[in-house]
């Protein structure tokens, strides 16, 4: 007895999916983090991050977030039997007519087409067990990393049909970071000054928003290719056998020719990031400074009745990556960006801020493991899209910051300290407070980012009603504005 995992999905039924209501998907994701898991024993105005993720919980919010997704996905699957991607077929032995089940070994990889079966049905029973026992001698793992993959890309695509009105909600949000920056843009004097406005606005105009939806088009390819390719097989196979053994073989065929037909379908699909894309697990990124990126998991941030949390989560998630393509690190001056001889002078602001954090929360040591070891230069891009774009999160939010809400059974929270919570559990991650060596990676540690942002924000001082001897506020390096009116005057001479 041999069981065989096999692929098998309904193309059509997928085409007429329609989104959950927002009573089906989890809300208020913000406010749900807060009555569980905010450490009231620690002040916010000492150590925010401590405050918002508390090591006893050993927090990991945005891994929450995509298993909250996932079990939507499964959950949908269950409810709506033709969803189902999963069977099993039993002994192939039985009523076979040429087969001998001990000489096909399921699970091989087939780089194959169908022309591999060509003159199938004229030959005995010796030369079609040649051809089927030659076949699935090959390689197991390549066939179980097909079946994978094409799960994965059907699952996101299920994920995607789940989310249409986030997904909706989430276009008309970017729409308007893109319109808010634009006015900030005409408002910032250094831009103005070095008449770089309409260059900026220019490259604003090329980014364009992205989610795995937008990649439907080429799934429902690969699974018509499958489809395609199985009813081939078996029309050809079933003379000889019988339907177990050839739904067997079909589709495993079926299943690795359309993985190589997904991998060769779009280059354009391939270079932003394939693997990325269709697992749609936790991406968020911008492609050539000209598309932005989503994965079904961060459109849940959108299901909220709080828009300041909104603005605090997604809000500003979206304008880090928008503010990539306009704040410019090592390489960017290294490659000669065509924006960057516009900027303003005066970004070392964001290194400034950077090691006072480091000083003040200390948590990141050199190779030596005794000196402090975060690096500025190497983490720059990263920190200076962190602080332009909060300060345009708050910006953009701030007429709907007026009246209180609660969040139930704790202190009234108003809205403003509602916006820095948001970005304050989204960066929650186990051990974030855990003393450890300088990766070298180009984000700085959790713990730095986001004390890093609240300490920078005067309205933070504000909202939780800090002392000006408090440790965050203390922790405050010079003021740093890239963007908007209260940017610098002065800029970088483009001669140079």
């Amino acid at each position: 007895m041999w069981r065989f995992l096999l692929l098998f999905f309904c193309v059509h039924v997928l085409g007429d999916a329609t989104g959950l209501p927002d009573s089906r998907l989890p809300g208020n994701i913000i406010r749900n983090h807060i009555k569980k898991y905010l450490d009231f024993s620690v002040d916010p105005c000492d150590d925010f991050y401590a405050h918002v993720c508390p090591t006893k919980f050993n927090l990991n919010f945005l891994s929450d977030l995509m298993i909250n997704k996932t079990e939507l996905v499964q959950e949908h699957k269950k409810q709506n039997p033709e969803y189902s991607m999963w069977m099993d077929v039993e002994d192939g032995q039985k009523k076979g007519k040429c087969i001998n089940k001990d000489d096909i070994l399921p699970g091989a990889y087939l780089n194959l087409n169908d022309s591999i079966l060509d003159g199938f049905q004229t030959m005995d029973c010796a030369g079609k067990e040649k051809v089927l026992k030659a076949i699935f001698i090959s390689n197991l793992v390549y066939y179980d990393q097909s079946r994978i993959e094409l799960i994965g890309a059907v699952d996101a695509l299920v994920a995607s049909t789940l989310t249409k009105k986030l997904q909706v909600d989430a276009r008309k949000l970017f729409e308007g970071l893109k319109k808010f920056m634009r006015k900030e843009f005409r408002k910032t004097p250094w831009a103005k000054n070095n008449h770089a406005v309409e260059k900026y606005e220019e490259a604003l105009k090329n980014i364009t928003f992205w989610t795995c939806s937008d990649a439907d088009h080429i799934i429902n390819m690969v699974l018509k290719k499958y489809e395609g390719n199985f009813n081939n097989c078996f029309k050809i196979l079933k003379t000889a056998y019988n339907d177990k053994v050839s739904t067997s073989f079909c589709k495993v065929l079926a299943t690795n020719n359309a993985t190589n037909f997904l991998h060769g379908s779009n280059e354009e699909l391939f270079e932003m990031g394939q693997n990325e894309i269709l697992s749609d697990r936790l991406s968020l990124f911008n492609y050539k400074d000209e598309r932005i990126y989503v994965s079904n998991d961060f459109l849940l941030l959108m299901n909220t009745n709080d828009t300041s949390d909104l603005h605090g989560t997604l809000g500003f998630l979206l304008l880090h990556e928008i503010m990539h393509t306009f704040v410019f690190g090592h390489e960017d001056i290294a490659k000669n960006h065509t924006l960057y001889p516009y900027w303003t002078k005066h970004a070392d602001c964001v290194a400034k801020q950077a090691e006072k954090t480091c000083e003040t929360f200390p948590t990141v040591l050199t190779k030596d493991g005794q000196s402090q070891g975060c690096n500025t230069t190497i983490t720059f891009e990263e920190d200076a899209a962190d602080l332009a774009a909060y300060r345009l999160a708050y910006e953009l939010g701030k007429p709907k910051l007026t009246r209180k809400t609660m969040v139930e059974n704790y202190e009234s929270i108003t809205k403003e300290e509602m916006f820095f919570y948001g970005a304050g559990i989204v960066l929650c991650i186990p051990d974030g407070m855990k003393v450890r060596l300088f990766s070298g990676q180009p984000h700085s540690n959790n713990y730095q980012r986001l004390n890093s942002l609240m300490s920078q924000m005067n309205e933070f001082k504000t909202a939780f009603k800090c002392k000006d001897t408090d440790k965050m506020i203390q922790n405050k390096a010079i003021e740093c504005t890239l963007y908007g009116s209260k940017a610098p005057s002065t800029r970088k001479n483009s001669s140079n």
